[in-house]
């Protein structure tokens, strides 16, 4: 597993990133973090520079989650807090409800809780298809598309350029928060061996994790841990919130973030780091 981390601040986060971004993703963050975090960023499994292993199994939420609660050992850090965005999120989730000693706090952002709510957002249907357009959420058409074998392998290859270009910006509110060099980095990985594989398992994996979350509110009831959500009217909007709702006993913070679409980080990155700074720490 690749992973940074910089900052001498007295509490432990870390942050967990969507598709098809890495630890990069988080490059405008760190300097607004580091003063009162230690911050660790990896590259999830299937992305960037971390390993992809030439199987179908191992990317879903459970493995995932155990990932990074066995990196967090690794560097002696026994309780931390959580931030994740779209499919880091997810594993976010299943992150605090397996260390449910060890996670802090949860801050869940852009993203549905893959068997409560996450799947709906994909349906085929006239209200989905208009949603982002009526300001009411937004249709997932990739996550059908994602989950087919082999097909999306066929005619994303050789387009990888295009067609991720295309797929992060459409869910920007300012396309330009998407620059050339973190773009740039971001295709090269998805077009190492492997690359554009790992990304899709994550998705392929998608009933496994509602499978999963399932089995962990069955198992040990709603979270109690403290919770923060972040929405964008651009993309998820208030899914979030009414998602994350029905696994955790209550959301201490709701924020929407006004005129910003599903990359928090790269298109609000002050507020973004406002806001973690304020509910986990109680500082501005």
């Amino acid at each position: 597993m690749h992973y940074v981390h910089a900052g001498q601040g007295p509490e432990s986060l870390l942050l967990l990133h969507g598709t098809p971004k890495t630890s990069y993703y988080w490059y405008k963050l760190f300097p607004l973090l580091t003063q009162h975090f230690h911050v660790i960023a990896p590259d999830l499994r299937g992305f960037g520079d971390t390993d992809k292993p030439p199987t179908t199994d191992g990317y879903d939420s459970a493995t995932n989650s155990q990932d990074v609660s066995e990196l967090m050992t690794l560097l002696n850090i026994d309780k931390f807090h959580v931030h994740g965005e779209d499919r880091g999120a997810d594993f976010a989730y299943a992150l605090a409800a397996t260390c449910r000693d060890r996670v802090k706090s949860l801050s869940f952002c852009e993203m549905a809780v893959s068997g409560f709510g996450l799947e709906e957002t994909s349906y085929w249907t006239e209200e989905n298809l208009t949603a982002q357009y009526r300001q009411k959420g937004i249709w997932c058409w990739h996550l059908g598309f994602f989950s087919i074998p082999h097909i999306p392998e066929m005619l994303i290859q050789g387009h990888e350029r295009e067609f991720w270009e295309m797929f992060m910006k459409q869910e920007c509110y300012n396309p330009n928060a998407i620059e050339h060099a973190a773009l740039d980095h971001w295709v090269a990985c998805s077009m190492q061996p492997g690359g554009l594989r790992g990304i899709l398992e994550t998705y392929r994996a998608g009933f496994k994790n509602a499978a999963n979350h399932r089995a962990l509110l069955e198992a040990g009831g709603k979270l109690t841990v403290r919770t923060m959500t972040i929405e964008a009217p651009e993309f998820f909007g208030p899914i979030v919130e009414q998602s994350i709702s029905r696994v955790v006993e209550r959301v201490e913070r709701s924020e929407i973030f006004e005129e910003c679409g599903h990359s928090l980080a790269l298109e609000k990155p002050e507020r973004l780091a406002k806001c973690l700074r304020e509910f986990m720490l109680g500082v501005d």
